[in-house]
Parts: C-alpha cells; sequence; structure tokens
C-alpha cells in the first residue's frame, strides 16, 4: 500500500460519511453498527455540568457562591434537556449536610451553599448532576472536595485549622482506599497484554503517605533489561514485547527494592497502538500466529458517544494493519478509539487526547493597580474574544479575592479542564491544568499517559452498536415533577385506584392537588415552580371511603450517585506560595497601620477580645474533637420513608438506622434544663432535627459553658441526652456519652408529634432562590470599619460584556494592603474559556 496519498484519500471518504459500504458482508455489518451509534447518539444526548466557585477553600460560617454550566457533552452547547440541577454538599462521612435544586435557564444556573454553624470542619464534596445524568450504566457527575477550615471568631489571618474527629467506625459511610506502604499498577495500551506483540505499558505508582511518587525500575527478560521511570504524579510508560509468562518488574524506591508482576498475558488476541505525529494520527492493529484469522474486526472512532469514523481491518499484512488519520476530522477533547468484533464486542480499547485549537476563546483582564491598599476602590476591564480578535457579547463569571488570604493551586480545574478533560476520565486528576500549561513534546506524552492510566469506557459499546438493549433509568426533567407509590404497610403490596391528595404549604401560600394511581400503585404530580422549600401532606383514600388507607406513600426522589473515596491529594492540598508578594503586602500593611495610628497602638476590637477567644477556641476544638456521630434526622427519616420504612421513637430510629450506636450507647434518659424528664423511648422521632453523640471531657466542657458564644450553642437549647455511665454532669472524671437533641424550629414540649392515620409528611424541596453576593462600599470622607475579613471581594455569576466585548467591574478592598486573584469562566457557541490570574497589573 502505498501512505503517501492515504491520508487525502481517506479524508474524501469522511466528507461522505458513513463510509460507503463495500461487498463484503463484514463491511456491512460495521456500517450498520456506525448508523445505529449515529441514531443512539441522536436519541441519547449525554449531559455535563460544571460548577465555577467563588473560592477554592472556606471556613465554617463563610458561603460557597457558584455558578453552574449545564452543557451537551458531544458539542459543549449549553443544554435545554434539563432544568432541574441537583447539587449537594456531602460531608466526609458521606451524608449530604446540604442539598438544594438549582432552576437551568439555558444551561445556567446559580446559588449559595451557606455553611451555617451546625457544618462540621473536614473536608467536603460538592457535586452536581441532572437526572438524566444518572440514566445510563455509567454515570457520570461534576464533584469537587473542598477543605472547610474551623470557624475562628471571623479572624481568617490565623493558621487554618480542621478539627481531628473521633468518629465511631460505625458511621463511616464513605468509601476509603486501604493502599499498600507503596502499590505499582500496570495499564497495557489497549487493555490487554498478548504474547509476542510489542505493548506499550502505562504504570502508576502509589504510596500509602505521599501522592506523587518518583522512583524508577527495570525488567529483565531473555538477557535483555527494560528500563523504566516516573515522569508526571507517579505515572509513566515503557515498551515491552511480553512472553507468556511475564517478568517481575522491580523497583527502588527510598532506599529500598520492591518487585511486582505484570499483568497477565493472553496467549492469543489483537494489540492496538495509537500515536499521534504531527497532525496525523498512526493507529496500528497487531495479532499473534495463535490469533483466529476467521474473525474480521473494525476499529471504531468515537467522541462522547457519537462515532467520528471507523475503518475495517484487511489485513495486508498477516499481523499488522497500520493506518493513518489526519487530526483535523476530530473535534477537541477525548477521542474513544475501540477495536470491534463482528459480534459487537469491544476487544481492545484505548483513550487519546485531540488537542483543542489554541485561543479559540479569549478571556483577558486588564488593571493599572499592582498592590491594593486597605478599603481601597478597586477597578479592572474584563474582555471576552473569539479566535480572530473579534468582540463577543456575553456572560462572564467573575470572582475577585485578596490573594494573602486565598487558597489556589497553579494549575487548578476549571471550566475549561472540566469538561475538556476531566468528566470523562476516571479517578481524581490533580491539577489538570497542568497539561495544557505548554505543547511541548514532554507535555503531550505526559498527556497520553494520562489518557492510558485514567481512560474509561465511558459509553458501552455493545449498547451504542444495538446489539445490547438500552432503557434509560430515568427520563430528561424538564420541570419539577413527584413520582411515587403506595403500598400497604405490613405485606407491601402496591395499591391500586386510590385517591391521592397533596396539600402544600410555604410561608406565604397553600396549594392542593390530587391524582389516583394506577394499576401498580404508581401516580404522578408534576410541581408548579416554586422556590426554597414547601412542607407537604399525603393523604390516602379508597374512593368511597370516608377513612384514610392506612399504606406507605414512597416517593421516588433519591436517585443519587453512588460515594467516591477522596484521592490524597484532596485530603492535604498543596496551596502555591507567593511569599514575596506576601512579605511586600505585610510591610505596606505595617507601614499604612504606623502611619495611622503609630507603632505602639493596636486596633481596638483585637485587644477587648483577644484573651476570651483564646480559652473559647480550645473549649470549642476540645467539643469539636469529643464528637462521634452525627444524624441529620429530617434527612435520613424522609429517606428511609420514601423506602416504605418507618420509624417511631428515636430508639427505633438509631437500631436501625446504625444498630452498633445504639447497642454501644443504650439506656439514655432524657433530660430538661438539668432535670429528668421521660424516658428514651417516649419520645416521637417525628420532633428531632439532629442527633449529635460526643464522648469526653470536651463534651462536659461544651454542657458546663453552655451559654457561651461559640459554634454550637443552639445546640443545647432544647432537649440533652446523657448515659447511665455518666450520670452526675457535676462530675469530671467520668467520659461518658452525651447525645444532644437538636429538636424542629418551633419545637413545643406540650405537643405529641406522631402521625396521623394514613397521612405522609415531608417537605418537598423546590428551586434555591439565587442571593446578590453583598460588597460593601467605602466612599472617601466617610467612617471606615476597623476590621473587613472579607476573602471573596467580587463575586457576579452573569457579568455581561457590551457590544466591544467588554466589563467594568467595581468593587473594594479588605483592611490589608493585597494583590489580588481573579477567577473568570465563560461559555460561548461551545467553546469554553478560563482564566485564573493571581497578580493584577499586567494584561493577561
Amino acid at each position: 500500500m502505498n501512505y503517501a496519498h492515504f491520508p487525502f484519500l481517506l479524508l474524501g471518504w469522511l466528507l461522505l460519511k458513513p463510509f460507503v459500504a463495500v461487498a463484503s458482508v463484514s463491511d456491512s455489518l460495521f456500517a450498520h453498527y456506525f448508523n445505529h451509534a449515529q441514531t443512539f447518539a441522536d436519541a441519547y444526548p449525554r449531559e455535563k455540568v460544571h460548577l465555577h466557585f467563588d473560592h477554592t477553600s472556606y471556613y465554617v460560617g463563610d458561603t460557597i457562591w457558584f455558578k453552574a454550566y449545564a452543557v451537551t457533552a458531544e458539542n459543549n452547547q449549553l443544554t435545554t434537556i434539563s432544568t432541574p440541577l441537583y447539587v449537594e454538599l456531602i460531608d466526609q462521612m458521606g451524608y449530604a449536610a446540604h442539598k438544594q435544586i438549582v432552576r437551568l435557564e439555558n444551561g445556567e444556573g446559580y446559588g449559595q451553599i451557606p455553611l451555617t454553624e451546625y457544618i462540621l470542619s473536614g473536608y467536603y464534596e460538592v457535586r452536581a448532576y441532572t437526572k438524566w445524568m444518572l440514566a445510563f450504566d455509567e454515570t457520570q457527575y461534576f464533584s469537587r472536595a473542598f477543605p472547610i477550615y474551623r470557624w475562628l471568631d471571623n479572624n481568617h489571618e490565623k493558621e487554618r485549622s480542621i478539627a481531628t474527629y473521633n468518629w465511631d467506625p460505625s458511621t463511616r459511610l464513605r468509601p476509603k482506599e486501604r493502599k499498600k506502604k507503596l502499590s505499582l499498577r500496570f495499564f497495557p495500551e489497549g487493555g490487554q497484554l498478548v504474547e509476542g506483540i510489542p505493548s506499550v505499558i502505562a504504570f502508576k505508582a502509589e504510596s500509602k503517605d505521599e501522592s506523587d511518587i518518583r522512583l524508577s525500575g527495570e525488567i529483565s527478560q531473555n538477557g535483555e533489561t527494560i528500563s523504566f521511570e516516573t515522569l508526571h504524579e507517579g505515572m509513566g510508560s515503557f515498551l515491552y514485547t511480553p512472553t507468556i509468562k511475564p517478568a517481575p518488574a522491580k523497583v527502588r524506591w527510598e532506599g529500598k527494592e520492591y518487585t511486582f508482576q505484570l499483568p497477565e498475558v493472553q496467549p492469543a488476541g489483537y494489540v492496538l497502538y495509537v500515536q499521534k505525529r504531527g497532525n496525523q494520527y498512526e493507529i496500528r492493529v497487531m495479532r499473534n500466529a495463535q490469533t483466529n484469522r476467521q474473525d474480521t474486526v473494525a476499529v471504531f472512532f468515537s467522541h462522547q458517544g457519537r462515532p467520528i469514523t471507523y475503518h475495517t481491518v484487511k489485513w495486508d499484512n498477516e499481523h499488522i494493519e497500520r493506518f493513518i488519520l489526519p487530526a483535523e476530522i476530530f473535534p477537541a477533547g477525548i477521542i474513544q478509539v475501540s477495536l470491534i468484533n463482528q459480534q459487537g464486542a469491544t476487544l481492545c480499547e484505548r483513550f487519546c487526547y485531540a488537542m483543542p485549537k489554541e485561543n479559540a476563546l479569549r478571556l483577558e483582564v486588564h488593571s493599572d493597580t499592582f498592590l491594593h491598599a486597605p478599603y481601597d476602590s478597586i477597578s479592572c476591564r474584563i474582555s471576552l474574544k473569539d479566535s480572530h480578535g473579534k468582540p463577543i457579547q456575553g456572560k462572564i463569571s467573575v470572582a475577585i479575592r485578596s490573594q494573602q488570604i486565598s487558597d489556589y493551586l497553579e494549575y487548578d480545574n476549571t471550566l475549561f479542564t472540566d469538561l475538556l478533560l476531566t468528566s470523562d476520565l476516571k479517578g481524581y486528576i490533580h491539577q489538570p491544568g497542568y497539561y495544557f500549561a505548554d505543547s511541548t513534546a514532554l507535555r503531550l506524552k505526559e498527556l497520553d499517559v494520562l489518557m492510558l492510566v485514567h481512560g474509561w469506557r465511558k459509553y458501552d459499546m455493545s449498547t451504542v452498536l444495538g446489539v445490547r438493549e438500552f432503557t434509560p433509568r430515568y427520563q430528561p426533567e424538564e420541570k419539577l415533577t413527584l413520582y411515587g407509590q403506595v403500598r400497604s404497610i405490613i405485606l407491601k403490596k402496591a395499591q391500586a385506584g386510590l385517591n391521592i391528595s397533596i396539600l402544600t404549604r410555604t410561608d406565604s401560600m397553600f396549594a392542593a392537588g390530587s391524582t389516583i394511581s394506577d394499576s401498580l400503585g404508581y401516580f404522578t404530580i408534576p410541581v408548579y415552580p416554586f422556590e426554597e422549600d414547601m412542607e407537604a401532606a399525603f393523604q390516602t383514600q379508597k374512593p368511597g371511603k370516608p377513612r384514610n388507607r392506612m399504606c406507605h406513600v414512597q416517593l421516588f426522589r433519591n436517585f443519587q450517585p453512588g460515594l467516591r473515596a477522596f484521592a490524597p491529594e484532596e485530603l492535604n492540598p498543596t496551596w502555591k506560595k507567593a511569599n514575596e508578594l506576601v512579605w511586600l503586602a505585610n510591610l505596606k500593611d505595617s507601614i499604612y497601620q504606623d502611619s495611622v495610628f503609630g507603632p505602639d497602638n493596636h486596633w481596638i476590637d483585637e485587644v477587648t477580645i483577644q484573651a476570651k477567644a483564646i480559652q473559647r477556641e480550645v473549649n470549642t476544638v476540645r467539643f469539636e474533637q469529643s464528637i462521634i456521630a452525627f444524624y441529620d434526622v429530617e434527612q435520613l427519616l424522609d429517606e428511609a420513608r420514601d423506602k416504605g420504612k418507618d420509624y417511631i421513637t428515636i430508639s427505633q430510629f438509631l437500631k436501625e438506622t446504625n444498630p452498633t450506636i445504639a447497642n454501644k450507647y443504650s439506656g439514655f434518659k432524657s433530660i430538661v434544663n438539668g432535670k429528668v424528664d421521660v424516658t428514651w423511648e417516649d419520645e416521637s422521632i417525628n420532633a428531632i432535627k439532629y442527633i449529635l453523640f460526643c464522648k469526653g471531657t470536651g463534651a462536659y466542657d461544651k454542657l458546663a459553658n453552655k451559654n457561651q458564644d461559640m459554634g454550637y450553642t443552639s445546640m443545647l437549647d432544647n432537649y440533652k441526652y446523657n448515659d447511665r455511665e455518666w450520670t452526675d454532669p457535676s462530675d469530671k472524671s467520668h467520659t461518658g456519652v452525651v447525645c444532644y437533641i437538636i429538636t424542629k424550629d418551633g419545637w413545643n414540649p406540650h405537643l405529641r408529634y406522631d402521625y396521623t392515620r394514613g397521612i405522609r409528611y415531608t417537605t418537598i424541596k423546590g428551586y434555591t432562590r439565587p442571593l446578590d453576593f453583598y460588597s460593601p462600599e467605602y466612599l472617601p470622607n466617610k467612617p471606615l470599619p476597623s476590621k473587613d475579613a472579607r476573602r471573596t471581594l467580587y463575586w457576579n455569576p452573569k457579568l455581561e460584556t457590551n457590544e466591544d466585548g467588554e466589563a467594568i467591574i467595581h468593587c473594594y478592598n479588605t483592611h490589608n494592603f493585597t494583590f489580588l486573584t481573579i477567577s473568570a469562566e465563560a461559555i460561548y457557541k461551545g467553546q469554553p474559556a478560563s482564566l485564573n490570574l493571581y497578580t493584577l497589573g499586567l494584561k493577561k
């Protein structure tokens, strides 16, 4: 075959895709697969979500501000498929500390997550998804981990602090990766090793205590030695020709030698090889002599589930097929390369990356000021242009932060990296912006190794090709809708033909409606768009019967993705330092304060609260460290009732939710205002909002100092329980368990909170009402506060550029000299753009 003219001939074929079928049966079959995959992509377009945040870390008491971008995965166009977007704050244990629904309008939405005093410090996950994103076999959703530091009297200049909790092991829901001191995993290109065929093998080294492992090693086989070493983030690759029994890999790390086994070698099969060379991709399909010659295969190229082209392997050479594809036929992002046989089975698969065009969308910031004085007026200009410099009138989300008191990573996650890289890879990708910092040969090789290590089967080809039937788990949501089922209490039988009436109430409105369950007990109730939460009561009756029907009203709203394990890098973030800039800003601060107050004076509020703050901080730390379990009762109770379970008492609730806790710490008695009142079992679970278990002297200190103004004071206002091991609250020598019970708002000890026959009470979530970000205005000749502890100076999720593609930003600095950190993101006609700038003063 003459390869010199092959790319041009192939490009002509691609312009007429799908390929014109040739006479062979195999080509006709693969053409059928290709056409079915096109139809599947049209019928089931996928969605992606990205959240842009105002900050990279938070403190208890802060608010997380975010903008949501929801796009179709294939072309990154803002989606119109879904309207409700579900956003959750998941704590370190795996419980949802906060849930909300954001209303998408043409793929964009806005919201905020308040970090109230009930939030414990720790590492939290913010995740976002539409219901349609969870409808497929392999779910996809947005996930980002944040450290939430302890609240320290609004003084964020103190060292970051996260309490160390003594959680009871039975409370842990989030999976945790168990790693050895050193582990080494191997990833053959295409997914398998075949005897006698040269293969590229990627590897990843990980440690129990470290994230970025650097090591070297070698493989000795038949008198030949193959050396290898890590390139980036513990990853690397090497070329290896396996025998039926692979040789061991020996590595050296921290002065010791370790031995690992390579993957099992197949006696027969195929190996897939993809390599980008300039503006072309070279593809090889190889087989050994033992492989069945009757099996015809084809290489399919797909992007986000849509096939781009395919090539039927002709085996001009008996053992290898080599062909070339021009790079310009591939859209920017991850390309899935799959080797398919006539039965539609995937034999080999790997991901490769098609780099986006440079400067497809440009974000720029202009500022004349490099260092900002206290309470200074800040002004900068931001512009949005296309690749030709033409101005774009559109929306930009922008966050401006004080650099000295902000945390940031050099190559952090952005809209660009999320949509074009990390959303299609498996596992946590650390600082994904690193792979786009330049286009050197080394950087491109590191990116390709990333594809081999973290690439995974996002779309099941057998389903896409029509070999296996597909039924989505859910349908796209264009509006809020309640889906449910009515079942009998004891036998759990579906209740057909029941009248189901619903009464809802908010602070400003009442609404009512009704429906009838179908033959399987299912019902559907459209919900008028509303904001915030709404109390609801479901009543069921048999037609013609005066009394309510005793049955379970289940709601199908628990469709969250499964919990993932945190990566070591997420739990140990390495923030970038700007020591020279911080030193200069601190020097300016010192000079400024001396010029205003003199060298021997201080801010008044710092002097008046200093001594009390230290003791209060110590007490709060001891209390936090005493926490062994925490339960959001309202949330867990609703989830259980949605599944057809029900609880009456606190004891029953705990035994079902966590029998270990109930057995360990049984025999509680309630204490109201310091006096023993009624027994534990007499209390209705419907009156409870939170349950918090604490053990140790920190729990005693909190009980004894309940009137102090600390983070958890409101937890002590209603109910307290303590177990029989500590019957005398005045005895400090005991360290038994104290159970803090937080009742619902407006709780009255003289009322009963039992449910009425045949009525299901619950809370229905509406859309979250977006709030306006507040930034103070400091005018000349006006009194200034002694302190302004803001870390986010400006947040606007919908800043609009004018006809010149520009927008002017105005805000005010805090009480310190500071440099600025600016983060801006935008998407226009499927092109994402992101900007992270850490020192203003120059055009960037």
